[in-house]
């Protein structure tokens, strides 16, 4: 029986040997790759305009066409076309640049770039930024016209200021919304912002729970017709992050590491101790006092060490990371598996971060003709912050950067005892490194699954649970050696604890956790009749929750004294003798009920129109506002698909498409969860006795901020193919703006109250990219990407000026520099203006000290210049990026470098000593500190080469170099001119502010990249 059945196996067996020979000397046979020489699967291959095959998971295709051309085409690649015949076939397909990919996410779909009808940016890895990368939003700075990027500080996993066509709220959130595997993000802090000191830190960045190695696109939607579908969150613009899915049949491990190396990029100026020396006796000698006196005097601050606080705490820092992923797409199943491992150091000492992500992305389909779909995508992290003590409004002793500016640079750090040295109260850098420990420990689980069926040809029903959760622990731990120049007492409710650090040591623990609930359905429709008409509707329904609950704890005294240098001090929260309520907990829970529908219609493939509406109610509003309803429409002529067309502009043109778009978008950012509500609050007094008192003021008629947009954009390329580009122009009116202000009357129990202002705050401008080729030939390629976004704002109507941009500073309290009033641009300065010192040292202001808008933080305009080179298996990259048109208030000036400083001991940077300023001469604010912010930064280089390589278990290996923030040519005077510490007033945040900040790195990143 064996026999019978094996005998004919064989006969078949050779007969497919046979065929297989025939067909390789009459077909076609080859294989499709990138430059790298690694397989492209999926690419369709086609004969005139028949697709004959289609390649494996290798790249390997095999058709029976003979003869004639065969051309190439694969979504990301450019087309290309070789002539058929043979069985040792080689294509090699060039990726894409930005503006040729074929399709582009945006919300609940996607859309082919030619048909966009609104302003919509793609940025896929080949553009993103490289090097070492902490969160996604460095991936795509500069890279993008109209989004601007501003990072806090240079802080590992700092939080980054990104501004879609500008900035138009008063209130505290203007980030765009984010949607992660679609998904919307809550876009709250994961991690407690105060510090184990005094003060308040910069949150860390929200976005830090991805690995950036896992993302496949990044969409920006930027106009109304784009970001309305999702209504209420769209008026800063949405930012949709899509992460990898498996490829490949027979599956494949990927395999990245990379070291990165980083110091300050530049340091302050400061006195050496000899010149600190003879500063302190010019002054006394420059008061009258006699030489003798002076040099007693001068000699009462010489410690008789010479030390450099900026070696102290700045260090050579090393950071790693691995990833590590596995993926295959086959049948009915596409599977993938990534992990990654980030270990970053600060080039701070004691500061960095540690994270640890898992994802998996899932799809599997069922029935005929995959009727019915299943998605799973997972995100799992684990980041440890190491916090360094320094806050954005530390007390005239700073800390600790403006302590490493000012501390006197003859003391050494340690006292021959080996305690840390001490002077007045002056706070010792080095102390502040040893003695406090901050850090935190934040999780995070985002997974969305959905179930999608098609209920007949073109008409498809999809549900979607998204769920995002994350705790966040933060421990702060301040030593008990430190002198009481460190930190005063804890108040919490009138309640003065006493609890100060010398002697005691002090914890502090604060609890965050959030999440976030999404439940959607959508109906999605996609037709074409009679070959011109092509029809793309969704209709949709959803429910999002979100809630965050926040408390503290405050403890201090330590069981056993710690006083010597070799004492232990027991950093653990439960072994302190005394525990209190760190603050006021805070639960918070808001809701948003949503329908919306979106229409893409096409006819001839020349005229597109796109009208979206949304509705969304909010659980932030009372009844009588609590829906709000947001249309968009837009259109896109394509001139080229004119018959008349072809004999004109076609001879120039390839692609002439002109669009316009008009529609209203909301906003709720930042708006309390219980702005309708009236609550009290119960508490313990000192005495024991319990109180209740209100807390909250509500506004029954409080609306939604509107933003109205209006845009016209043309897309155009030459026919050489050579050249294309985008033109956009833009207006956003934004009215019933939000503020947090005092309730009319002044009969309420809370003085505060969230309403709306009259006016309107105005955002326009225009935007330009180009994509040239400048060079292409067989070998050697040149690519150029430029782009530039020219932007002006004004604010018109708001009756009453907001004044905000806390100034800090000795003397300074109370002090503001910024302002938001009608006929200026948003975050206007407003100050007296400097007019030099007069011949005794002290200051001259024009108008007789008079407050002036002298300008604004707001960039007029932005530009980014990328140039990538390929030579064989060598390619290149070189990334410029530049702003101009804004001011930075240099408040770390303000507030340290002053010649009073120095006459108090305090050390300064060689500007001061040569400034010609009194050393009793008041430091005020004025335009004295306020500098033109415009600069040009070499952003990023890199260097790379693809192995070729002969080996059955490795299919590609890739090495690269590269170098981030290389070079940065200002007149700024400060470290930085890019920088944005938080200095806001009364709820209103502030731009443009700096305070010493921590510095930003210098940084050159070796990687390795292995295919399996």
């Amino acid at each position: 029986m064996r026999f019978k059945i094996l005998k004919p196996l064989a006969v078949v067996t050779v007969c497919l040997i046979f065929a297989m020979q025939t067909f390789a000397q009459n077909g076609t046979s080859g294989r499709v790759v990138n430059k790298e020489g690694n397989g492209i699967p999926g690419v369709t291959v086609s004969a005139g305009n028949k697709a004959v095959a289609t390649t494996d998971a290798n790249g390997n295709f095999t058709t029976t066409v003979a003869s004639g051309r065969l051309t190439f085409s694969s979504v990301g690649y450019e087309a290309t076309t070789a002539n058929a015949g043979g069985s040792n076939v080689s294509v090699t397909m060039a990726t894409q640049t930005t503006s040729q990919q074929e399709v582009v996410v945006v919300g609940y779909g996607t859309r082919k770039v030619k048909d966009a009808t609104g302003s919509v940016a793609s940025i896929t890895p080949k553009d993103f930024n490289k090097g070492q990368i902490s969160t996604p939003e460095q991936l795509f700075q500069g890279r993008t016209p109209g989004v601007t990027v501003s990072p806090s500080s240079g802080e590992p996993g700092a939080a980054a200021t990104i501004n879609i066509r500008g900035t138009s709220s008063v209130r505290g959130n203007q980030q765009p919304l984010y949607v992660v595997d679609g998904v919307p993000l809550d876009g709250g802090a994961t991690a407690g912002s105060a510090s184990g000191i005094e003060g308040t830190s910069t949150a860390k960045n929200p976005l830090m729970f991805l690995n950036p190695n896992d993302i496949e696109s990044i969409s920006i939607l930027k106009d109304a017709s784009s970001a309305a579908i999702y209504g209420s969150r769209g008026a800063n613009g949405v930012i949709i992050i899509t992460t990898k899915n498996g490829r490949g049949a027979k599956g494949s491990w990927t395999f990245g590491m990379s070291t990165s190396v980083a110091k300050v990029a530049k340091r302050y100026d400061l006195l050496s101790a000899a010149d600190f020396l003879d500063g302190i006796y010019d002054i006394k000698i420059a008061e009258g006092t006699d030489a003798a006196t002076a040099a007693a005097q001068v000699a009462l601050v010489n410690g008789g060490a010479t030390t450099d606080w900026q070696d102290e705490i700045f260090r050579t820092a090393i950071s790693q990371n691995f990833n590590l992923g596995w993926g295959f797409a086959r049948n009915k199943t596409s599977l993938r598996l990534s992990g990654s491992y980030d270990n970053q150091q600060g080039i701070v000492k004691n500061s960095g971060l540690k994270r640890l992500t898992a994802r998996a992305n899932f799809t599997q389909t069922f029935l005929a003709n995959d009727a019915l779909k299943l998605e799973i995508t997972t995100n799992v992290s684990n980041i440890k912050n190491n916090y360094v003590a320094n806050t954005n409004n530390a007390g005239f002793q700073g800390s600790l950067i403006g302590a490493t500016i000012s501390f006197n640079p003859t003391i050494a750090p340690k006292q021959a005892s080996g305690l840390y040295s001490v002077d007045g109260n002056n706070r010792n850098p080095a102390a502040i490194l040893a003695y406090f420990d901050d850090k935190d420990n934040v999780n995070r689980f985002l997974t969305n699954v959905s179930l999608s069926y098609k209920i007949m040809d073109g008409l498809t029903f999809k549900t979607t649970l998204g769920y995002d959760k994350a705790t966040g622990v933060r421990s702060s731990y301040a030593d008990p050696r430190l002198p009481s120049a460190f930190g005063g007492t804890t108040n919490v409710f009138a309640w003065d604890y006493g609890n100060s650090i010398t002697g005691n040591g002090r914890a502090v623990k604060q609890d965050l956790e959030s999440s976030n609930l999404l439940f959607e359905n959508t109906l999605t429709y996609n037709k074409t009749f009679k070959g011109k008409h092509d029809v793309n509707a969704v209709l949709g329904q959803g429910y999002q929750k979100s809630t965050n609950d926040y408390s503290s704890m405050v403890a201090w005294g330590t069981a056993t004294p710690v006083v010597g240098a070799g004492d232990v001090f027991n950093k653990n929260f439960d072994a302190f003798t005394n525990k209190r309520a760190g603050g006021i907990p805070y639960y918070g829970e808001n809701m948003l009920a949503s329908y919306f529908t979106r229409v893409n219609y096409s006819y001839d493939d020349k005229y597109l129109l796109t009208a979206t509406v949304r509705i969304d109610g909010s659980s932030r509003f009372g009844s009588n506002n609590r829906y709000g309803t947001f249309p968009a429409f837009a259109a896109k002529w394509k001139l080229m698909n004119e018959n008349f067309a072809k004999n004109s502009i076609g001879k120039v043109f390839s692609d002439f498409s002109v669009r316009a778009n008009w529609g209203k978008i909301g906003s709720q950012d930042n708006i309390g969860d219980y702005a309708a509500v009236n609550f009290n609050q119960t508490w313990v007094r000192q005495s024991g006795a319990i109180e209740t008192e209100p807390i909250n003021t509500a506004n029954p008629d409080l609306k939604w901020e509107e933003a109205t947009t209006t845009g016209v954009g043309l897309d155009w390329a030459l026919k050489s193919g050579r050249l294309s580009g985008t033109i956009d122009y833009f207006h956003t009116e934004r009215k019933n703006v939000v503020i947090f202000t005092q309730v009319p009357g002044g009969f309420a129990g809370v003085g505060n109250w969230f309403a709306n202002l009259p006016g309107k705050v105005i955002n326009n401008g225009l935007e330009v990219s180009l994509n040239l080729k400048a060079v292409k030939t067989e070998k050697f390629r040149w690519d150029v990407n430029y782009n530039m976004t020219f932007l002006k704002n004004n604010v018109e109507g708001i009756d009453n000026p907001i004044n905000t941009g806390q100034v800090s500073g000795q003397g300074l309290t109370g002090a503001y520099a910024q302002t938001i009033r009608s006929g200026s641009p948003i975050f206007s300065w407003f100050m007296p203006v400097f007019e030099g010192f007069d011949a005794n040292g002290f200051a001259k202001y024009a108008n007789g000290t008079a407050d002036q808008v002298v300008g604004s933080a707001i960039p007029t305009f932005t530009a980014g210049l990328n140039n990538s080179f390929s030579y064989g298996r060598w390619n290149a990259s070189i990334f410029l990026n530049a702003t101009t048109g804004f001011y930075v208030y240099n408040n770390t000036a303000n507030a340290l470098f002053l010649m009073g400083s120095l006459k108090t001991a305090h050390n300064v940077d060689y500007r001061t000593v040569n400034a010609g300023e009194s050393a009793i001469n008041p430091g005020s604010v004025s335009t004295r500190f306020l500098e033109k912010g415009d600069f040009l930064r070499l952003s990023n280089m890199l260097i790379g080469y693809d192995f070729k390589i002969k080996n059955k278990y490795i299919k590609s290996l890739n090495a690269s170099l590269s170098g981030q923030n290389l070079a940065l040519f200002t007149n700024y005077s400060g470290l930085d001119p890019e920088v944005n510490v938080d200095k806001g007033l009364n709820g209103s945040p502030s731009r443009g502010f700096d305070y010493a900040g921590y510095p930003k790195a210098r940084t050159f990143t070796l990687g390795l990249n292995v295919g399996f």
